[in-house]
């Protein structure tokens, strides 16, 4: 009698086992460990990768951050290049510039959102070299900024290759940057 009782409590054991192991392995599916939680709205979010670009021995720090703020629409970003510890170059602009005025989506898909497009500002694919196109080539499909066809500017750029980061800042906002070493400057190449 006594083993069948035990039996029982082990099978009962056994089963309780499997529906709490059933339940961690589900669980544990659904959660990426690998991605960082979200942060609440009106928090800073900052995305910061270092990179070779000036052609010195120190690399340089790109940053994205944004403002605290309880609401999107007053949210601000502010992306900036270090060089040597001292800003080279700075945009600002705002958080609502990447999404659609007549959109009706919440704050907080805005803010995951935002957070997604934050953490890939700086993948590799933003990053390119200047020798697969001539300036004609690339002028033909994006406006000239500050490197006009046939001035010195664009002499020295095809002169030999430059690292061109493509900066995206809202729907209406989209332009490359490159670093002229004569002006020890970054300047924006094109421009959506």
């Amino acid at each position: 009698m006594r083993s069948k009782f035990h039996r029982a409590n082990y099978s009962v054991l056994y089963a309780f086992v499997l529906v709490l192991l059933t339940n961690t392995i589900a669980h544990a599916e659904v959660i990426d460990s690998t991605v960082s939680k979200p942060k609440p709205i009106g928090s800073v979010i900052r995305t910061v990768r270092e990179v070779y670009f000036t052609n010195d021995t120190m690399p340089d720090i790109f940053q994205m951050e944004t403002t605290k703020a309880k609401r999107i629409r007053d949210v601000k970003i502010r992306f900036s290049i270090y060089s040597k510890k001292k800003i080279v170059f700075e945009h600002r602009w705002k958080a609502n510039e990447f999404f659609d005025p007549k959109d009706k989506l919440s704050d907080t898909i805005k803010w995951l959102r935002l957070e997604r497009i934050l953490r890939v500002f700086f993948s590799n694919q933003n990053f390119s070299i200047s020798d697969s196109e001539d300036l004609a080539t690339l002028f033909s499909r994006v406006r000239a900024v500050d490197i006009q066809p046939g001035t010195g500017r664009a002499k020295e750029y095809e002169a030999s290759p430059h690292k061109i980061f493509a900066v995206y800042a809202g729907r209406e906002m989209l332009y490359g940057i490159t670093w002229l070493s004569s002006e020890k400057k970054f300047v924006i190449l094109w421009r959506n």
